[in-house]
């Protein structure tokens, strides 16, 4: 039986807002969301999912394949008609919410705030990671929690700054683990690029969970996400 697509974990308490990608609104803005949640969906479960008729949803498929937004896969079966899983493009990705410009601006007032002695025998690599180092704890310490507050109360706080990050998170918590994914990531592109930038994301959540995390998932790494993971804690 093929699960319905969600927009967020039924196990999960937090609620969001999907934000809106530049010029696309309504069916096709719920297609591209789903996507990001799911990696890939057929027709089908497109359908089921934002209640149109599934020749409808096709010609919604069809304007977003034609903006370069979506492309799709064929689905190999033994019998009956082929079946295919559409996907986000690389353009889809970035038309999702990014915030390359507020990146670079708190790199620059990071990397101006360094002293001498900050730099000293430091390569470049070394340098970045320092950077993001740096924001993740001006992040965590702009939304500080109670040294005594229980974990769920961390975890809640946390998943809150993600979101307002724009990482679009999803709280899993099965079999004693708490799974947090990013189906967003703002600075996509640059951490396509270069793992340093899941510094941030990782430090904040490690920071205002008062534990470390472990990354079981990276977009730098292939993968279609990010996620982390971090022992269930009592309350």
């Amino acid at each position: 039986m093929t699960r319905p697509l969600k927009l967020l974990c039924s196990a999960s308490p937090f609620g969001f807002v999907l934000r809106k990608p530049t010029s696309v609104d309504g069916p096709r803005l719920q297609i591209l969301n789903l996507l990001q949640w799911h990696d890939r969906a057929s027709v089908d479960q497109l359908s089921k999912a934002v209640g149109l008729a599934s020749a409808t949803v096709r010609r919604h498929l069809d304007i977003l394949q034609r903006d370069h937004l979506i492309a799709f896969d064929q689905v190999k079966k033994k019998t009956g008609r082929p079946e295919y899983t559409y996907y986000l493009t690389d353009v889809g990705q970035e038309s999702m919410p990014k915030d390359y410009g507020r990146l670079v601006g708190r790199l620059l007032q990071e990397l101006s705030s360094l002293s001498p002695a900050d730099v000293a025998d430091h390569c470049g690599a070394e340098l970045l990671k320092l950077l993001f180092q740096r924001m993740a704890f001006q992040t965590a310490a702009r939304n500080q929690i109670a040294v005594d507050a229980p974990f769920p109360q961390r975890l809640a706080k946390a998943v809150a700054v993600l979101q307002q990050e724009r990482f679009e998170p999803e709280v899993q918590e099965a079999d004693g683990l708490v799974r947090i994914l990013l189906h967003n990531c703002p600075f996509r592109s640059a951490a396509l690029e270069n793992g340093s930038v899941c510094t941030y994301d990782s430090l904040v959540l490690s920071t205002i969970l008062g534990t470390g995390v472990s990354q079981e998932k990276c977009i730098h790494k292939n993968d279609s996400s990010c996620c982390y993971v971090v022992p269930r804690q009592s309350a």
